[in-house]
């Protein structure tokens, strides 16, 4: 296991935007062929209930959106950004690379790093790991940009996988600050398993062909998920991952102040807790139950949901943890101190 720990870096902010588009399970007519039986299942088996979806929008624009609430609201000089990550598997073009574009729309300077990294549901840890060996090679400040659109996936739906993501962006701000509590991190990947979660077509190993599509005009992706493969790997690494960080970093599980786990499902979460002998209440799955899965943004939205405030006010020390595509998973444990961090917003169409 690949474990780091970081001085001079600084959390100052985060924003969070979802789209205004619900869609809620009992909703859905083609969803297992309308037996309600088997949605009310999936419901209290895996706590997901409602979600928000995009339209036109794509994760770049709920980014944008979370980019200038944040920008508004630390009144952050936009030349003073050194950096700006987009970590996404749902990039606006195949070319450019999707923090390009939103470097044009924010209107940063020249002197500015872009980089897209394709990650999924570890992507937040891995995009402030990014960040934090940024600011220790030199730079300031750092945006970070998570989000994903699943939704646009079309052919996750018809095979039932779909109705349980929901679309978010985010942004988050890390600058240097040399008096900064030190952040831990825990990274792995396991490409053995990397088509348990996969989306084949569309790439150039697999380029778009005239007959890949539905009546319908949506593209076949010939996405899919494994659920087993999926379930058995989020019960046998997460725990560990989370154990070898707490170890590494010298901290307990009373010393964490709140756990934010991705929001998988609610069965997954609480066999983690349990292996981790976590009190079931300290892991929240409010997010998954009415918004969905959100990839690496379910991790923002879940501290913008819960615990903005709390952010806002208090000294917290959290435990962060991703784990999904890839198969990757990545934990780390970061100190909020009194720093801006909006609610969950509504996407605002132009």
């Amino acid at each position: 296991m690949v474990k780091f720990a970081f001085r001079n870096s600084k959390i100052a902010g985060i924003s969070t935007v979802i789209p205004n588009n619900e869609r809620c399970l009992l909703n859905e007519p083609n969803l297992y062929g309308g037996n309600k039986e088997k949605i009310n299942r999936v419901i209290n088996s895996s706590g997901f209930l409602k979600r928000r979806i995009t339209g036109k929008e794509t994760t770049s624009d709920l980014c944008l959106q979370a980019a200038n609430d944040l920008i508004k609201n630390l009144n952050l000089n936009i030349n003073e950004i050194d950096a700006l990550l987009f970590i996404s598997y749902t990039p606006d073009y195949l070319m450019p690379a999707t923090s390009y574009v939103l470097h044009k729309k924010l209107k940063l300077s020249q002197n500015c790093i872009c980089m897209d990294i394709p990650q999924a549901c570890s992507g937040y840890e891995l995009g402030l790991y990014q960040a934090a060996m940024l600011i220790n090679s030199g730079c300031k400040k750092v945006l970070l940009l998570v989000g994903d659109s699943f939704s646009k996936f079309s052919d996750m739906f018809k095979n039932n996988t779909a109705p349980v993501f929901g679309d978010a962006g985010s942004a988050t701000l890390i600058e240097y600050d040399k008096d900064a509590e030190k952040m831990f991190f825990n990274i792995n990947s396991d490409g053995n398993d990397f088509d348990a979660l996969i989306c084949e077509n569309g790439g150039f190993r697999n380029p778009v062909k005239k007959n890949d599509f539905y009546k319908d005009e949506g593209y076949i992706y010939n996405s899919r998920m494994d659920g087993g493969r999926i379930f058995d790997f989020t019960m046998n690494n997460v725990a560990p991952n989370i154990e070898d960080l707490l170890n590494y970093a010298r901290i307990s599980v009373s010393d964490i102040d709140e756990f934010v786990f991705h929001q998988a499902n609610k069965f997954i979460l609480e066999n983690i807790a349990r292996k981790l002998n976590i009190e079931p209440e300290r892991i929240s799955t409010k997010t998954l139950t009415n918004f969905g899965n959100q990839c690496g943004a379910s991790i923002p939205c879940t501290i913008s949901n819960i615990l903005s405030e709390k952010v806002a006010k208090q000294n917290l020390k959290c435990l962060l943890s991703g784990f999904g595509v890839g198969l990757s998973w990545a934990s780390a444990i970061v100190t909020f101190d009194k720093i801006y961090c909006s609610k969950l917003n509504n996407y605002k169409e132009e």
